[in-house]
């Protein structure tokens, strides 16, 4: 499985939703922002995309999958610089 599948599948599921996928090979890591999750305590919007992976995960096909689910007005602060980040 390739970024484009994951991708692909993820916007299918969340239509609207902004998808950035790191990674190669069986493993990837991706951030999904989409007003879906806006009801979604943290751990569900995981296992919602996870679901979507379970098939190739059981079969190896697709071998780690890391995701941060976040909402729109859950990005938008960072982006406005309303975060601080401290690198040390």
């Amino acid at each position: 499985m390739d970024a484009i599948e994951v991708q692909n599948r993820i916007k299918t599921e969340l239509r609207g939703s902004h998808v950035i996928i790191n990674g190669a090979d069986c493993s990837f890591s991706v951030q999904v922002i989409s007003q879906a999750f806006a009801d979604m305590r943290p751990v569900l919007r995981q296992q919602k995309i996870l679901q979507l992976f379970s098939n190739e995960l059981s079969t190896g096909e697709l071998h780690a999958l890391t995701v941060d689910a976040r909402t729109p007005l859950e990005v938008a602060p960072a982006q406005q610089g309303g975060l601080t980040t401290l690198t040390v």
